[in-house]
């Protein structure tokens, strides 16, 4: 309903533009009619482009009811009023590109669909006159479609553009200067067409008027101009005044070609005012986002405080210096403003980027070879005006004009003193620490040498020590006291915890070498446990203890090496018995859960803190309930006993709970479940080598 509304709308205000223009039209000329076409391409403009179809046929009718009122038979009528129809449609259609862009004169590319149009819509519409012409006579083919033709192009070129998106800018002359000038042009049109007979030539003269409107004044101003020139001039032509006006006299073609002339002038105005203006305004647009892009770059360099910004010409001489670097190097921008950056760079720096860039150590040198690449992420020393050296992350690039020559250069850089001396200050540290952990290692050598070689030479003579204690208890050398029995026993006993020690110590030596010595062959490892019972019942009985073993019937079989194994059991139970109140009780049982042998040493002594048990397999790590109560002890036969484990392809657990006791799991691989570990491999490749 609305689009017939606006249908409807259209065709009365098309019928009554028609009128009013075919009516001023001197009664001499009857082709180059000034029917109003580019009003009616404009008004389609504004309408949606599904609705231009339903148009044509209301428009063509209009158009022909005005041919008809002023005395066209309906033949003429008829064909006249389809040609400005389809050059209405073809006009638009190719304004807009069949709907796919909006009409506007923003770019050249707008201009040449502008000027398309135009002529399309033209000339459809001159080729209807013309078949309208063939058809009816009545006037020669080539005058009715020259004529058409001129006609409507200078009104699709006056009328269409007020119809088009522009751009809006402000104008560049002032409101005197923009009254002046338009006062100029109306006074100059007046005095052209005032004459009834005058040169052709002095029309012309309008041109550069309007061209100081397209280059002072803004577009949509310099096409009301254009439209304003053409109605003036229009009408004063049809009331027979000016050079284009027709006379009575002379021939009917005659007056015809002074009509069409008059349509080429203002089509040539038309076609030099709007696409100079056209000109100007993108200029004019680019100018602004030129200035707007340079306001923003200025407006970034200025409020980039923590980022220092140098620019230079391509000779090298410093033109842009920021806040950010006045604020860093100290200089304000009027003191090194046509200086060279050399000020900025210490004699040792310059020498130290020579020999990173390869140059010679100049600061002209370095800079020509900084020049020719482009530089990011850099650490540079600069010299600050108050002599202080600032290392900042440089960035450096070059800066090209539209012909693609340098015309300067531009660096950044951010302050990164502090993080380059915390790293310089971490990498001190590292080396120092470095050092420190060769040191150690170094001492950890000659103790590990030191402790190996005193265990050898102890173990002679304690060795040889206990050999005559045991003399001296057969009586060898005669009969002793009772007192002095018991007092050889304690040297014996002693004497035996020293060599026990000496033991773990040359043990600890080879597990340090990552070497030990494991002799593997099927045991039951029944008679190993039995055995560590029976060679500790002795350390139980002296401390109070009970010892309780539990083995299952029938045999365990694994493959290890049943000294080995013994020395662990025997670390175990000799830390129960040490770390369980007399009258307590240690339990040493052996069962088999999946493929594994356990051999368990449970007791309800102490107990280790949940703090404590992580540590208890360290070398010399000694429980604080074991130095508060005085236990003697060494920290080395629990590290000793996870080796020895270790060796044999098993594992050892601890569980404990403060006051509670302790229980320590051995498991070993029961005989042909798993592989020989990998340090019996080992042990076998060191033997052939011996060998």
């Amino acid at each position: 309903m609305g689009r017939g509304w606006a249908a409807l709308a259209l065709t009365l205000f098309v019928v009554v533009a028609s009128l009013y223009c075919v009516g001023i039209q001197p009664a001499a000329v009857t082709v180059p009619e000034a029917l109003p076409v580019g009003l009616v391409a404009g008004t389609w403009l504004l309408l949606p482009r599904s609705t231009r179809p339903m148009l044509v046929v209301p428009v063509a009718a209009g158009v022909a009811a005005v041919y008809a009122v002023f005395d066209r038979t309906w033949g003429v009528s008829l064909g006249l009023g389809i040609s400005a129809a389809l050059g209405v449609w073809v006009a638009t259609e190719v304004l807009t590109d069949r709907g796919r862009r909006p009409a506007a004169l923003l770019s050249d590319d707008d201009l040449g669909y502008f000027v398309g149009a135009g002529f399309l819509g033209a000339f459809a519409g001159a080729s209807g006159a013309v078949v309208t012409a063939l058809c009816t006579g009545y006037a020669p083919w080539w005058l009715a479609g020259f004529g058409t033709m001129v006609c409507h192009l200078a009104t699709y070129l006056t009328v269409m553009p007020h119809f088009m998106g522009r751009a809006r800018f402000p104008s560049v002359a002032g409101s005197g200067e923009r009254i002046l000038q338009w006062t100029l042009m109306i006074v100059l049109t007046v005095a052209c067409f005032l004459p009834i007979e005058a040169d052709f030539s002095l029309v012309f003269c309008l041109i550069p008027v309007m061209g100081w409107a397209a280059l002072r004044a803004p577009m949509r101003e310099t096409i009301v101009q254009v439209l304003v020139v053409t109605t003036l001039t229009h009408a004063m032509t049809s009331r027979g005044l000016g050079p284009f006006a027709t006379n009575p006299l002379a021939s009917d073609v005659h007056n015809e070609l002074a009509v069409i002339a008059y349509g080429v002038f203002v089509c040539a105005y038309a076609l030099t005012v709007i696409p100079f203006s056209l000109a100007v305004g993108i200029q004019r647009r680019q100018a602004w986002r030129a200035k707007s892009e340079q306001a923003r770059v200025r407006q970034l360099v200025r409020s980039a405080s923590g980022v220092a910004i140098i620019g230079t010409d391509a000779e090298g001489r410093i033109d842009l210096f920021n806040p950010g670097a006045e604020k860093m190097l100290g200089y304000t921008q009027r003191e090194v403003l046509g200086l060279s950056p050399s000020i900025f760079f210490t004699q040792a720096e310059v020498e130290r980027l020579s020999r990173r860039l390869g140059s010679r150590a100049s600061f002209g040198d370095v800079a020509a070879k900084l020049a020719a690449r482009t530089i990011s992420n850099t650490d540079v020393e600069f010299l600050r005006k108050d002599g202080e050296v600032l290392t900042l992350q440089f960035a450096m690039s070059r800066i090209h004009d539209d012909d693609g020559e340098v015309a300067g250069f531009v660096a950044t850089g951010e302050d990164v003193t502090d993080r380059v001396k915390r790293q310089r200050a971490l990498e001190e540290a590292l080396a120092a620490e470095q050092v420190a952990n060769e040191n150690l290692k170094e001492v950890d050598q000659v103790k590990d040498a030191l402790i190996s070689g005193v265990s050898h030479e102890l173990r002679t003579p304690i060795t040889s020590i206990l050999g005559y204690l045991e003399v001296l208890e057969d009586g060898g050398f005669g009969d002793l006291e009772p007192a002095q029995v018991r007092a050889l026993r304690r040297v014996r006993g002693n004497s035996t915890r020293l060599l026990s020690l000496i033991d773990d110590l040359l043990m600890l030596n080879r597990i340090q070498d990552e070497f030990v010595e494991v002799v593997h062959s099927s045991l039951d490892l029944r008679e190993v446990v039995r055995g560590a019972r029976e060679s500790n019942l002795s350390v139980f009985a002296a401390a109070g203890v009970r010892l309780v073993c539990e083995v299952p019937a029938r045999a365990v079989r694994v493959q290890g090496d049943a000294d080995r194994l013994a020395r662990v059991l025997d670390n175990l139970l000799g830390n129960a018995a040490k770390f369980t109140e007399r009258s307590g009780e240690v339990l040493l049982s052996l069962h088999c859960e999946g493929q594994q042998a356990v051999v368990t040493v449970s007791d309800s002594g102490i107990g280790i803190p949940a703090s404590e048990q992580p540590r208890v397999f360290d070398r010399f790590y000694r429980a604080a309930a074991a130095r508060e109560r005085a236990i003697q002890g060494s920290g080395l036969g629990l590290s000793v006993a996870q080796a020895l484990v270790r060796a044999h392809g098993g594992r050892i657990e601890v569980s404990s709970e403060p006051g509670e006791g302790s229980t320590f799991r051995v498991r070993l691989p029961l005989e042909g479940r798993v592989p020989v570990p990998e340090q019996d491999r080992a042990v076998a490749r060191h033997q052939r080598s011996v060998t």
